[in-house]
């Protein structure tokens, strides 16, 4: 990260987003769950959809993990103000590896 240039390294950036995907596709995992669960005995072939949500998010995070480690992204810079614009704190921080505080007027959103 050079925080001079207002820029972030590609693969930073990609390692990132791959991470948040992860985890993301923890909490659809357990809230697949918790559906299923509570539908016990009924028709649940509508709950198909998290299957499928789930089979993009898994091949998102691995896409995005692959690419973090390609020759060709190594020495990738885009522009910090890309990762500033994003409203969610948690996934903002998890892009900037938590070397950086940004500022609310980045667009907080806070649920709890």
């Amino acid at each position: 990260m050079s925080e001079a240039s207002g820029k972030l390294a590609l693969p930073q950036v990609l390692e990132g987003v791959g991470a948040q995907l992860s985890s993301s596709l923890q909490d659809l995992r357990r809230l697949e769950n918790a559906c299923l669960q509570a539908c016990v005995g009924e028709n649940v072939t509508y709950l198909q959809d998290f299957d499928r949500i789930t089979q993009v998010l898994g091949q998102l995070a691995q896409c995005c993990e692959q690419l973090s480690h390609e020759s060709g992204v190594r020495e990738v810079q885009v522009q910090r103000s890309i990762v500033d614009r994003l409203t969610l704190s948690e996934v903002r921080q998890r892009l900037l590896a938590g070397a950086i505080q940004v500022s609310p007027e980045a667009g907080e959103i806070e649920f709890f």
